[in-house]
C-alpha cells in the first residue's frame, strides 16, 4: 500500500492512497470530534501510478471538502485512514505533537503495545505493529516527507530498511534478556492455537506462516513438567530450532526471516545498536521509561514499559539448565552481556 498526502487547504484535503489490490478501490474513513465522520472512494485518477505500474487504473485518488465532511476547516483533530488495513493516511498537525521521527524497533514477540498505544496521540503520525504490512507499506512510512512527527513501531527486519533509518530518524529499542524472551515466545507460541484469532493479530498472517514448526512444536510441550519439558526442548526438531534460534542477531543482520547469522553477525549488531538514540533494558523498566520521557519531554509515569512476566520468568530459570537452549541463544547472549555491562557503567557513571 502506498499513500501521499498532497496538499491540505484547511477546507479541502487531497491525497491519494494505493490498496494492495493491483485494480481494487481504497476506501477511506474520515475520522474527527471523536468519531468516524464520513467513507468515501479513493476514486480520482492518478496517471502518475498507471505509468509507474503501481495500479492498473489509478483511480486511488481522493478528496475531502466540505461537501462531504461539513465543518471541515475547524476539525483539528481530523484524521484519515485506509478503511480496510486501519493505516493512518493523514492526521492535521497539532501544536501538542512531538516534532521528532522516532522509531522504536520491537524485538519481542510479544510486542509491547501498550507503550505504542500510550504515544499514539502525541505525534502526527503513528502505527505500531508495523510487521504485519507489507514492505512496500513499511518503505512508505519512512518517506512521509511532508510528516515532522512520526512514531513507527514494528518487529521488522533492520538491515531492510537501515537506509531509511539513517536517513532522520531516531531509534529506541528496549531488549530483553535472551533466555527470558525465549521462554515468552515459547509461551506465546504455545497458545496461537488456543487464543485463535487474538493470538494471529499479535503475530500477524506472514509470521503465523514463518512460525508454523514452532507453534505446533510449542503447542504440544508440558510447560507444568519440568522434567518432560527439558527433555521435549533437548529433542527439539532442526527445523524449530532454525526458527527460534538467536532471533534478536537475526533481526538487526538478516534480511530475509530464514537467514541464518554470519560469523560477523555479533559485531554487526552491536555496530546497528550504537547507532540507535536510545537502548532499554527490559530488566530496567524504570530506567529505560525515564529516559524515553525525557527525550521526548513526558513524565515517566505517562509510559507504560512491563516488566517481566511471572510465568515467563520462572520458564526462563528452567531453559537457562538446558544446554541445548543456552547454544540456541549464543549469540544473543554475547550481544546482551555487551548491553548489561555498557548499561552497568552507565549506571555508576551517573551515580
Amino acid at each position: 500500500m502506498l499513500f501521499s498526502l498532497e496538499h491540505d487547504d484547511g477546507d479541502r484535503v487531497v491525497g491519494y492512497c494505493v490498496p494492495d489490490g493491483f485494480s481494487a478501490t481504497t476506501q477511506i474513513r474520515v475520522c474527527g470530534r471523536g468519531r468516524t465522520l464520513a467513507r468515501l472512494a479513493a476514486d480520482e485518477p492518478r496517471p502518475a501510478l498507471v505509468a509507474a505500474g503501481r495500479h492498473e487504473t489509478g483511480l486511488c485518488g481522493f478528496t475531502v471538502d466540505e461537501a462531504k465532511t461539513p465543518g471541515l476547516s475547524k476539525i483539528a483533530d481530523l484524521a484519515l485512514y485506509d478503511d480496510e488495513t486501519g493505516v493512518l493516511v493523514y492526521r492535521r498537525p497539532r501544536p501538542e505533537h512531538i516534532r521528532r521521527k522516532l522509531v522504536r524497533l520491537e524485538t519481542h514477540l510479544v510486542p509491547l503495545w501498550r507503550l505504542d498505544d500510550a504515544l499514539k496521540d502525541r505525534f502526527q503520525h503513528h502505527l505500531r505493529g508495523a510487521e504485519t504490512f507489507g514492505r512496500e507499506t513499511v518503505t512508505q512510512l519512512f518517506l512521509l516527507n511532508q510528516v515532522e512527527s512520526s512514531y513507527l513501531a514494528g518487529r521488522f527486519l533492520y538491515r531492510n530498511y537501515a537506509i531509511y533509518i539513517e536517513a532522520g530518524f531516531e531509534v529506541y529499542a528496549i531488549v530483553q534478556e535472551p533466555f527470558a524472551e525465549f521462554a515468552e515466545r515459547l509461551l506465546a507460541l504455545g497458545k496461537i492455537k488456543q487464543t485463535g484469532s487474538a493470538g494471529r493479530a499479535i503475530l500477524g498472517p506472514r509470521d503465523v506462516t514463518i512460525y508454523e514448526p514452532a507453534i505446533a512444536f510449542a503447542s504440544q510441550l508440558p510447560f507444568d513438567d519440568p522434567k518432560a519439558l527439558k527433555r521435549a526442548l533437548r529433542a527439539m526438531p532442526g527445523e524449530v530450532a532454525q526458527r527460534l534460534a538467536n532471533p534478536l542477531v537475526r533481526q538487526f543482520t538478516a534480511t530475509t526471516p530464514d537467514e541464518m547469522p554470519s560469523g560477523g553477525a555479533v559485531a554487526a549488531t552491536l555496530d546497528a545498536l550504537s547507532s540507535f538514540t536510545l537502548v532499554g533494558l527490559r530488566h530496567e523498566p524504570a530506567r529505560a521509561a525515564a529516559a524515553l520521557a525525557e527525550l521526548l519531554g513526558l513524565e515517566a509515569r505517562a509510559l507504560p514499559i512491563p516488566g517481566a512476566f511471572g510465568r515467563a520468568a520462572r520458564l526462563a530459570r528452567e531453559l537457562r539448565e538446558i544446554g541445548a537452549i543456552e547454544a540456541l541463544l549464543e549469540k544473543d547472549l554475547e550481544v546482551y552481556h555487551h548491553l548489561a555491562e555498557a548499561s552497568l557503567k552507565a549506571a555508576e557513571t551517573a551515580a
